[in-house]
C-alpha cells in the first residue's frame, strides 16, 4: 500500500475581483485494451481483470495562462466522487495511487501505463502528462510489445509502436499532499472497486503547478474501466496575483464560489449510442450560442469541427435531469445548428458540447 502524507491548510481560499482561470475540464479517450493486454494482467494476477475493450480515460483541468493548479477538493457542501459501474484496474505490479516516483524502466512494464491513479501532472520520474495531440517526443516503448492497439480514428495515433504519442512529456513532477482520506484511494491501489467519494479529503500541489505545453493543462488522474466513467469534482486555482485563488465547485455555488457544470462528467455511453468521445488535436474546436437569452430557439454555431460526424450534444436542466441529446450533422468544418426549446419553461440550461474530445459547457437563459 503507498504511504500517503498528510498535511494540514491546503485550503485557503483568497477570492479575486473575477473568477476567470478555469477554461473548462478535458476528457481524453487513452486507450482502449486489447487480448494481449488482458492476457498480460490475467498472467500476472490483475485484482481486477483487464477486459477487452476497457477504456483509458485521462481527465484534465484547462486553465488560462499564468494560472496554476492548487487542488482538489471535497467538503460537506461539494462531494469530490470519481466512479465506475464496473470497477477500476489496476496494475498489479507497479500501479500506485500516485505515479509520480515510478521509473521510466517500470513505466513501460506490462499494463502499467494504463493504470488508474490521481495526479498532480506527473506520470513518472521525470514525465509529465499531456494530451497525446500535444506530445512531440513519441513514446516510452513497453517492454512486453503490447498496449499496442491503433484504433486510428476518434481515438487518434497509438501509444506504443511506430509513430505513437504517449503523452508523456520531459518535466519535474509535483509529489501530490493528500489530506483526510482513510481507504478511499484504496480502488486505484490493489483494492476491487469503482467508487472514490470523499466530502472531507484535498489532494494538493503546493505552491501550484502549470502545465508544460501552450494549452496550460494539468492532467489529474488517469482511470481505465470497461463501465460507464463519472466524475463530480472541486478545484481551487492559483491566478496571476501572488497569493490570489479561485474556488470552482461543481454544483451549490455560494459566496465567492464559482459554479462550472464542465466539472460533471458522464461518459454519455447511455445518452448517446457509440458516439464516445473524440480523440483532442491541435486545433481546438469552439462553438457559441446565439441569441442568450433565448424566447424560443437558439442556434448552435460550431467553428474548427474537422468534418467530425460523432459531434454531439446535451441540454441539461439545473438539476442534471437530461432533456434532450443529439447528434450533430455535419457537413463542413463550420457548420450550425437550431434547436426549439419553445417549450420549456423559463429559466436556465447547461447545453454540453462533445467536439473532437472536448468537453465544453455554456449556461443557457431561457425567458
Amino acid at each position: 500500500m503507498k504511504k500517503i502524507t498528510l498535511i494540514v491548510g491546503l485550503l485557503i481560499f483568497i477570492p479575486t475581483a473575477k473568477s476567470q482561470g478555469l477554461e473548462g475540464i478535458v476528457v481524453e479517450k487513452y486507450y482502449v485494451s486489447d487480448l494481449a493486454d488482458s492476457t498480460n494482467a490475467a498472467d500476472n494476477f490483475s485484482v481486477t481483470p483487464l477486459t477487452v475493450g476497457s477504456v483509458t480515460y485521462r481527465v484534465f483541468v484547462d486553465m488560462a495562462t499564468d494560472y496554476r493548479f492548487l487542488s482538489l477538493f471535497g467538503t460537506p457542501e461539494h462531494d469530490f466522487k470519481i466512479n465506475s459501474t464496473t470497477a477500476f484496474y489496476n496494475d498489479p505490479n507497479n500501479g500506485s495511487i500516485f505515479p509520480q516516483n515510478n521509473s521510466v524502466t517500470n513505466t513501460r512494464k506490462n499494463t502499467t501505463l494504463i493504470d488508474s491513479w490521481l495526479c498532480t501532472g506527473g506520470i513518472a520520474s521525470g514525465k509529465i502528462g499531456v494530451l497525446k495531440s500535444e506530445d512531440t517526443d513519441g513514446s516510452i516503448g513497453n517492454a512486453q510489445n503490447i498496449l499496442a492497439n491503433n484504433l486510428g480514428g476518434d481515438m487518434g495515433v497509438a501509444i506504443n509502436g511506430t509513430d505513437a504519442q504517449d503523452g508523456l512529456m520531459p518535466g519535474t513532477p509535483l509529489t501530490p499532499n493528500s489530506l483526510g482520506f482513510t481507504t478511499e484511494l484504496d480502488i486505484f491501489d490493489q483494492t476491487a472497486g469503482g467508487s472514490f467519494l470523499t466530502n472531507n479529503g484535498v489532494i494538493a500541489a503546493l505552491g501550484g503547478v502549470s502545465g508544460v505545453t501552450a494549452s496550460n493543462m494539468i492532467l489529474l488522474g488517469q482511470f481505465t474501466t470497461n463501465g460507464e466513467f463519472s466524475f463530480k469534482l472541486n478545484i481551487q486555482l492559483g491566478t496571476p496575483t501572488p497569493g490570489g485563488s479561485e474556488i470552482y465547485v461543481a454544483t451549490n455555488a455560494t459566496g465567492t464560489e464559482t459554479q462550472d457544470s464542465s466539472l460533471m462528467y458522464t461518459s454519455f455511453t447511455s445518452l448517446v449510442d457509440d458516439s464516445g468521445i473524440k480523440e483532442n488535436t491541435k486545433k481546438t474546436p469552439s462553438f457559441s450560442v446565439y441569441p442568450n437569452p433565448v424566447n424560443e430557439d437558439f442556434t448552435i454555431f460550431v467553428s474548427n469541427s474537422q468534418g467530425n460526424s460523432s459531434d454531439y450534444y446535451v441540454l441539461q436542466d439545473v438539476a442534471g435531469t437530461k432533456i434532450t441529446t443529439s447528434k450533430l450533422e455535419v457537413n463542413s468544418i463550420n457548420y450550425s445548428k437550431k434547436v426549439d426549446i419553445s417549450t420549456l419553461p423559463s429559466g436556465i440550461y447547461f447545453l454540453t458540447m462533445s467536439l473532437n474530445n472536448t468537453l465544453s459547457t455554456q449556461k443557457i437563459i431561457k425567458q
